[in-house]
């Protein structure tokens, strides 16, 4: 009885010490919707949303209001970086799906592919992998080529190193920035498997290598928004600290229906809202905007609210009934990144060793207090622990990598594809039939990537119910067989750099060696059939209201990202890319959100700060 009482007594301290410990009051709810006019209305508290409310409010003349569709970021598990694959499918999620796809997704639950974004102040920050990513230098320089004219690389490196506090050592001199509201700091947790892969990787002639500074092609530990052990979302980093403006209104739980207009003009004078807590399609509420309002909800709800507003395809809109504002191509030029997850077995290795990054989380009490007590171990970082970007030999013409490599040290390390509903084909495919009963052996998973597909989607109203449910999703994956082959070469890159001396110490085994396939395995057969089932999203939507020139058809929003045919009316986030950048998407957004403040800010000339 005694024993039993000091151990409830010690688990009930261990409790009371993590919510003391992750307590933070800017967790907490702000703004009502009392005030029903601002001078900016910003749709969407996401990684633009929250950097714009921060820069924007910066002159007390004005009023923003940013509105949130989901709530405030107190979920425990987005501020500890190893729980993030747990907001999956939670309420802080949109819990997005694609419809049925005809060349990929095959070992997906009907052939569906999930698409978690964040419904949370923070955005799709709040629940990602925290790895900051910013691209390729061609891709901005390719981006102002497109007609995205002030957008080259020259041009924004000032952006990405005016959000950035990059506190780690090294780093190219003149790349990074110091001071800024974002923590960046490289991996502080790697497992021996990690530091194998990389070295392994050097064997193979690939150079250790700052890849958000001179050189992108190479490996290198991730580069990570934690901040002493936690999550850096952009509402950590850039709403929170603010919070305490009067000038800032900060609403969770709203949702924008669709923008209003002055009358029959195109003149934007606001938004219709609805509480997400007591949601009913026949009611709404109109806030004003005295000057601009700004999407800044994604490359999913952003091109949606536009469209339920009438700008978009003319014919689409018609069929819905939506009077037509402005016939633009809104939700075309959909583009996202595919991994292909490469499950490797260290046999004989115990998957309590400690060599595995699962394996260490494994050990969850001793490891969850070493994280609630001193803000070290394997709970303070993202399971991502090394990236590398390689060119296939595909793009000759490209200047930069077209491959992505993802190394994440553990066989435990798939919750998203998991979350995405793998049937047991699919399943088998990973893990193998022994692994499907019980994990034994420690090991790891290697992810190359797809940075510049050619298989280009669309996102368009739902024909099922009112236009306000969730959009119809159509990536159109590996629909352009080169993909297929780049992602062939990304695997050969992969496998050759897994099978060098530095992995020698271990025995290793490729679970997908396992079981009865159509084709032998480690062949190119082998590995389009298994591209074709296995291959998942990197979570990067972007493109949908595309940015270019007025005179360019293909084009939703200017080089200043204004709509196109209306007045007062922006998107400001990663809907606006004219083609996805070679990374992560998440720094990008937060740099366009960044360069967006000031071009508002130079538009408005009479918002004349007072000193």
């Amino acid at each position: 009885m005694y024993s039993w009482a000091r151990t409830s007594f010690f688990l009930l301290l261990v409790y009371v010490a993590f919510k003391v410990l992750l307590w933070h009051p800017s967790r907490f709810p702000y703004s009502t919707l009392d005030v029903k006019e601002y001078d900016y209305i910003i749709v969407g508290g996401g990684s633009a949303g929250c950097v714009l409310a921060n820069r924007l409010s910066e002159n007390p003349n004005v009023t923003v209001l940013l509105l949130e569709a989901g709530g405030p970021d107190k979920k425990d598990e987005i501020h500890i970086p190893a729980a993030y694959s747990k907001l999956q499918l939670t309420e802080v999620d949109w819990a997005y799906s694609t419809i049925p796809q005809r060349n990929s997704s095959e070992a997906l639950h009907a052939q569906r592919s999930a698409w978690p974004r964040g419904k949370v102040l923070g955005g799709t920050s709040s629940i990602n992998g925290m790895i900051y990513t910013r691209g390729n230098k061609a891709d901005y320089d390719e981006w102002e080529k497109m007609g995205a004219k002030g957008w080259s690389y020259e041009e924004v490196l000032p952006y990405f190193k005016k959000s950035e506090d990059y506190t780690s050592d090294g780093g190219d001199e003149g790349y990074h920035g110091k001071g800024g509201p974002l923590n960046v700091e490289k991996a502080t947790f790697v497992t021996p498997v990690a530091r194998a892969f990389l070295a392994a990787a050097k064997e193979r002639g690939y150079p250790e290598v700052d890849y958000n500074g001179q050189s992108q092609i190479g490996f290198s530990l991730t580069q990570q928004t934690v901040k002493n052990g936690e999550r850096h979302s952009t509402a950590a980093a850039f709403l929170h600290p603010v919070r305490e403006r009067q000038n800032l209104y900060v609403v969770t739980g709203m949702m924008v229906k669709r923008v209003a207009f002055d009358g029959a003009s195109n003149v934007v004078s606001g938004v219709y809202v609805a509480d997400t807590k007591r949601y009913k399609r026949d009611e709404e509420e109109l806030i004003r905007a005295r000057k601009e309002v700004i999407l800044s909800a994604g490359a999913v709800e952003s091109p949606h609210i536009l469209m339920v507003s009438g700008i978009g395809p003319a014919e689409h809109l018609k069929d819905f009934g939506i009077p037509l504002k402005v016939d633009l191509p809104v939700g075309k030029n959909l583009q996202d990144h595919l991994i292909v997850p490469i499950v490797f077995e260290l046999e004989g290795v115990p998957v309590d060793s400690g060599v595995s990054l699962h394996s260490a989380i494994g050990e969850s009490l001793t490891y969850f207090l070493q994280y609630i007590l001193f803000k070290c171990g394997p709970f303070t970082a993202s399971p991502i622990e090394v990236h590398g970007f390689l060119p296939s030999g595909m793009e000759p013409e490209h200047q930069g990598p077209d491959i992505h490599m993802i190394f994440m040290g553990g066989m435990g390390s798939l919750e998203g594809i998991r979350t995405a509903k793998v049937t047991n084909a699919g399943s088998v495919l990973l893990w193998g039939e022994e692994a499907l009963q019980k994990e034994l052996n420690a090991g790891f998973t290697v992810l190359p990537g797809l940075l510049h597909p050619r298989s280009v989607g669309y996102i368009e109203l739902s024909h099922v119910g009112s236009v306000y449910e969730l959009p119809s999703i159509h990536p159109n994956y590996l629909s352009d067989e080169r993909d297929v082959e780049a992602l062939i070469r990304g695997i050969r890159i992969a496998m050759d750099i897994v099978n060098s001396s530095a992995f020698g110490q271990w025995k290793l085994k490729c679970t997908a060696e396992r079981g009865m396939w159509p084709y032998d395995f480690n062949t190119d057969e082998f590995w389009r059939w298994y591209i074709r089932h296995i291959a998942v999203t990197l979570y990067h939507p972007v493109g949908t209201c595309k940015m270019g020139t007025t005179e360019d058809s293909s084009t939703v929003v200017d080089s200043r990202l204004r709509v196109k045919g209306v007045k007062n009316l922006r998107v400001v986030d990663a809907s606006v890319m004219p083609k996805v950048v070679s990374g992560n998407t998440n720094a990008p957004t937060i740099m366009i959100a960044e360069k967006a403040a000031d071009m508002i800010k130079e538009d408005n000339t009479d918002d004349t700060l007072k000193q």
